[in-house]
């Protein structure tokens, strides 16, 4: 595996000026995962070695997978309301707060989200609209690179959580989708 160090040191530059709590990098098989402030649990396995996490507050490197949707099993209750943003922040949605029927779709790395291809041009996906499990719901970019996050499942678009422009962290919630019977 090649690792180009100037590569690697603007990563290291461009984390360092910034606030957040989890980092996730893919190059061709390198897989780099960074997160302040907790434990990353140590995986094992073939052709996965186990990284060292240590106590201290910079940077600690483990390999993680990355989902980019997540079906949600719900008991048949009466729908729980997904919240409203609160402040202008994104709402603390969780698999347990969604509809019955309804699939998360999570941010599969730390970045600027983008609902559209270029500035000016019309929004990939807004609430009502029916999408295929491949179809491109936005962009995250992370270090000029644009990375596509497709539905992972079929159905209609009934929440965006975020605005065109903001910074979205690994795993946070960008759309719920109820899901095509």
């Amino acid at each position: 595996m090649d690792v180009d160090l100037e590569e690697l040191a603007a990563i290291i530059e461009q984390l360092d000026k910034t606030e957040f709590t989890d980092f996730l990098y893919e190059k061709g098989a390198l897989r780099l995962h960074v997160r302040r402030g907790g434990h990353i649990p140590d995986v094992a396995g073939p052709g996965n070695p186990v990284a060292v996490s240590t106590p201290a507050p910079g940077p600690a490197p483990a390999p993680v997978p990355a989902p980019a949707a997540v079906p949600v099993p719900v008991p048949a209750a009466a729908p729980v309301p997904v919240p409203a943003a609160v402040n202008g922040h994104s709402p603390v949605v969780s698999p347990e707060s969604l509809r019955e029927g309804h699939i998360l779709v999570t941010a599969p790395m730390l970045g600027t989200y983008y609902g559209a291809p270029k500035p000016g041009e019309p929004a990939f996906v807004q609430v009502g609209d029916s999408v295929a499990a491949d179809a491109v719901l936005c962009i995250v970019e992370v270090m000029k690179l644009m990375n596509s996050v497709t539905a992972g499942a079929a159905g209609e678009i009934t929440d965006v959580f975020v605005k065109d422009g903001d910074l979205v962290e690994f795993e946070q919630p960008l759309f719920a989708i109820r899901a095509a019977s």
